[in-house]
């Protein structure tokens, strides 16, 4: 089973692999002592699946913020909710099982929750990052559309329309490829002969690109590479 791994300046927050394989051997343990499940037992189950596909959930949601498929936030924000509300509900295992084992499973849904609820930090600093992103980018092309130097030659002319195009190719697919294609495109434009203040301009937002530009896969790797 992967984790659910994030990073964020704050808090760490992690499903580690050894909790939810503990919690579910735990789980089902119990179960095999039971000859028939009933709608507790199966809603049990079913919210368990629910709190294990987190990961690819949440990070699928956060592809699409990044890659610009959806334009708001509320699909992520929604996953994180359904997230809290099953992990919440494993707190209250089928009555049948034993107390000793309700006790195990209860504690182990206690750290599920907490490492669930510690996602709001990671996920606000993804959309705080991803707003700023969005930002920049738009920002960037609004000033290439307003470049004031009408005596541009076609050769700088067309720099500038690289840049455009790299802008914009990123804004839709945000890789380590189009990343150096874009910072590479801002850097030609540095060297142009524009007014100096533009020129500030722009270098403001290509930090702002650098600066909050990481994808999604890399977010949530980072901790995936951690022995925490």
């Amino acid at each position: 089973m992967n984790r659910i791994v994030f990073a964020s300046r704050q808090r760490r927050a992690l499903l580690l692999p050894s909790l939810l394989l503990a919690f579910l051997s735990a789980f089902l343990l119990a179960s095999q002592t039971l000859a028939e499940t009933g709608d507790h037992h199966q809603a049990y189950l079913d919210a368990l699946d629910i709190v294990t596909a987190a990961e690819s959930r949440i990070g699928g949601e956060m592809t699409r913020i990044s890659n610009g498929t959806v334009a708001h936030f509320d699909f992520l924000q929604h996953e994180h909710i359904e997230l809290l509300r099953h992990a919440r509900a494993l707190h209250h295992p089928p009555t049948w099982m034993s107390a000793g084992t309700r006790d195990i499973i209860i504690s182990q849904a206690d750290s599920l929750l907490t490492s669930a609820e510690s996602l709001e930090l990671v996920i606000a600093d993804f959309l705080r990052a991803q707003a700023l992103l969005n930002n920049a980018v738009s920002n960037t092309l609004d000033l290439l559309a307003t470049q004031p130097n009408p005596r541009l030659s076609n050769t700088d002319l067309d720099t500038l329309q690289q840049l455009a195009h790299a802008a914009g190719l990123f804004r839709t697919h945000n890789t380590s490829e189009t990343r150096e294609v874009l910072y590479a495109a801002f850097d030609k434009v540095a060297s142009l002969d524009i007014d100096q203040t533009w020129q500030n301009e722009l270098s403001v937002q290509k930090h702002l690109i650098r600066s909050n530009a990481t994808e999604p896969a890399a977010a949530i790797g980072r901790l995936a590479e951690s022995d925490v």
